[in-house]
């Protein structure tokens, strides 16, 4: 293998697939990236034999070939580098030798043929998404993912495809976060759990006009332009999310987002010593948000447009906040039958998403 390629094209690839390489592995060759020149381009590949990531940059390759290389080391080393162009080129016993200016380092690689190829998907449903929107969906679902080892399936986020309809779903158990979009392109439904750790790994692809998603029965792929993810699921069954959502309401409440964010975020500073507890209660066209905590306590007033009898409920202003923090509306709309059952969190002039938060005792 002998290239050259530009410095900031592979160092942006290496930002992408060193993430998926394993820290900690009983297999050497996965903390390894496996390089390979070949035609005009240089794929890297990084997998802890969960999640595969692969990119592709540019590159004037004068022999073809691969190799394999510490992820950290040569991620660590092409990041510290200052020139435009990087020349690689393999050595005796599977070295690496980096070339960029008068700088010149020889780097212990393994044999190419040991890297864990990536896996053929079983039957599986394609469809084809803008990157843009799943992006967005990804980031108005991935909040409320939970971090809870002991139920795995609660771990990732739940992906449906109706033919028509793709839906992201998550929950903690304590909200419940669900994003719809029309997708078209007909393909049979499937559905899909995708670990936390592949969805981190998605947000880091390239930029791509597009992704196709594949869905199959144990792995699920996302394949750009010059960039794919390919991941192992999980495994069991996804909870009965849809008879958590509330069908019916009392009251309505409708504020802006940006008022209602900006006051409830002050008054979390002070909730943040009382489990991020906060009191919402309406008083005529105002809703009054207050906290009590050791460094005292908070009171703010926002306008409203009220539905319903006056209510007072108190919520983990952290889970609100999230949120208001994703919510692509300048209007939250806020569903509320009781103090004790839960709220339906949506955008005011949207269909499309909406989040269930449990309240919290007064």
């Amino acid at each position: 293998m002998k290239l050259q390629c530009n410095r900031k094209q592979l160092d942006d690839a290496l930002g992408v697939v060193a993430q998926a390489a394993a820290s900690r592995s009983t297999l050497p060759i996965l903390s390894h990236l496996y390089l390979e020149a070949s035609d005009d381009s240089l794929r890297l590949l990084g997998s802890d034999m969960e999640q595969w990531v692969e990119c592709r940059i540019p590159a004037i390759v004068g022999e073809m070939g691969a190799t394999t290389v510490s992820a950290k080391l040569l991620s660590d080393l092409v990041g510290s580098l200052s020139t435009e162009e990087v020349n690689l080129e393999t050595g005796e016993r599977h070295q690496l030798i980096l070339q960029a200016g008068e700088s010149r380092y020889q780097l212990v690689g393994l044999p190419a043929d040991q890297y864990p190829p990536i896996p053929e998907l079983e039957s599986s449903t394609e469809l084809s998404v803008p990157a843009s929107l799943l992006r967005e969906m990804v980031e108005s679902v991935e909040f409320a993912v939970s971090r809870d080892e002991v139920r795995p399936t609660l771990t990732g986020i739940r992906m449906e495809y109706d033919g028509s309809n793709l839906r992201l779903v998550s929950t903690d158990t304590h909200r419940l976060a669900v994003r719809d979009a029309q997708i078209g392109g007909g393909g049979e439904p499937a559905s899909a759990i995708v670990p936390l750790k592949a969805i981190h790994l998605l947000q880091k692809l390239p930029a791509s006009e597009n992704f196709t998603l594949q869905l199959g029965l144990h792995r699920a792929a996302f394949l750009g332009e010059n960039a794919s993810l390919v991941t192992q699921l999980i495994e069991g069954q996804y909870p009965n999310y849809q008879r958590v959502i509330p069908q019916d309401y009392t009251r309505r409440w409708v504020l802006m987002v940006d008022e209602f964010r900006d006051a409830l975020r002050r008054a979390y500073l002070i909730a943040k010593s009382n489990a991020n507890k906060v009191y919402l209660r309406t008083e005529g066209e105002k809703l009054v948000i207050t906290a009590q905590g050791d460094a005292g306590e908070a009171k703010e007033a926002v306008d409203l447009v009220r539905e319903g009898d006056d209510l007072e409920i108190a919520f983990n202003a952290k889970y609100i906040l999230d949120v208001l923090d994703v919510l692509e509306s300048e209007g939250v709309a806020v569903e509320l039958t009781e103090s004790l059952r839960p709220a339906v969190f949506k955008p005011a002039d949207r269909s499309d998403y909406l989040c269930v938060i449990m309240p919290m005792a007064l």
